[in-house]
């Protein structure tokens, strides 16, 4: 049933009279009749009968009224809640990262819009960038934070946008009492070229930029061991079983027994989007992700590069 009809029918029973009804509407008598005609056939009960020279409504349309209220006080509480959305009011979304940016990039930047929009709900879950990017495009996340890859998409992709949100420095890890630990800054070709490396798995974001690094200056890794999570790596390193290329957000992780060392300049970087699909226009969390980033980003975050056991 079309809700001008309803409001129609709800202008008659309030003026009583089909031609004060139409006054009130802006609408000739006929136009208010053929509508009722039209709303009876839609509800399959009559509405009005005739009560000598005017109209009357029956029972069923008194019934109908019931719900017309309702559905106008509804009606009109989508109204307020799609003003609200486009104000960036309220809304929901699935939203995904890496571990290490899920820590400290959007898990704070969800509790900020928590608090400056509570309307807005979100679904977190845990992706890698080369998972994540997909499920943006399909649909099943609506924004994913991910890192500089292979899987990335240019600027010009036609589906995905990449916004930027930090761009951090990666150190190396060594286990406490290697000879390179003596360096205060370690430069790969040099340094590095000889040592055994831990890497992620192949096909990682993280992978891909220490091999891509390594690859810049000249040589690649000798990989003696793939390992992901970022505490299994410091493990590993700090067992004196390898070195690894560790991004800044790590940092406040890293165990006792693993020292870490910046790289000489210019250094490899990890950078950090937000990637969203084409045309989905901005929200509140992602202009909080920008907050958190540029905080992060001005700041000594997640850490400090240490000589020693934390």
């Amino acid at each position: 049933m079309d809700i001008k009809r309803l409001r129609i029918l709800q202008t008659l029973a309030r003026y009583g009279t089909v031609a004060a009804a139409a006054e009130s509407l802006h609408l000739t008598p006929s136009a208010v009749s053929q509508q009722l005609a039209v709303l009876a056939k839609e509800a399959g009960v009559p509405l009005v009968e005739r009560n000598g020279r005017g109209v009357r409504l029956t029972g069923a349309a008194q019934v109908l009224l019931t719900h017309a209220d309702a559905i106008g006080v509804q009606l009109e509480r989508a109204r307020a809640d799609l003003a609200a959305h486009a104000r960036g009011g309220v809304g929901q979304a699935q939203v995904a990262a890496f571990p290490t940016a899920l820590a400290y990039l959007l898990a704070p930047a969800v509790a900020r819009v928590r608090t400056t929009h509570p309307g807005w709900r979100f679904a977190i879950t845990e992706h890698e960038t080369e998972d994540s990017i997909p499920k943006v495009i399909s649909g099943e996340l609506d924004l994913a934070v991910v890192m500089n890859s292979p899987q990335v998409p240019t600027a010009d992709h036609p589906t995905v946008v990449l916004h930027p949100l930090l761009s951090e420095p990666v150190h190396m890890a060594l286990p406490v009492g290697h000879p390179l630990t003596d360096e205060e800054v370690l430069d790969l070709a040099e340094h590095l070229v000889d040592e055994e490396w831990v890497l992620t798995a192949e096909g990682t974001a993280c992978h891909a930029l220490a091999t891509q690094s390594c690859g810049q200056a000249g040589f690649q890794p000798r990989v003696g061991h793939y390992v992901t999570d970022f505490g299994a790596v410091y493990a590993v390193v700090a067992a004196g079983l390898g070195v690894a290329m560790m991004p800044q957000m790590s940092v406040a992780s890293a165990p006792p027994g693993v020292v870490l060392r910046p790289l000489r300049a210019p250094a490899p970087r990890r950078h950090l989007f937000a990637a969203v699909r084409r045309g989905s226009g901005t929200t509140p969390l992602l202009h909080a992700l920008r907050e958190v980033g540029r905080e992060l980003a001005g700041s000594d975050h997640c850490g400090t590069p240490h000589d020693a056991a934390l």
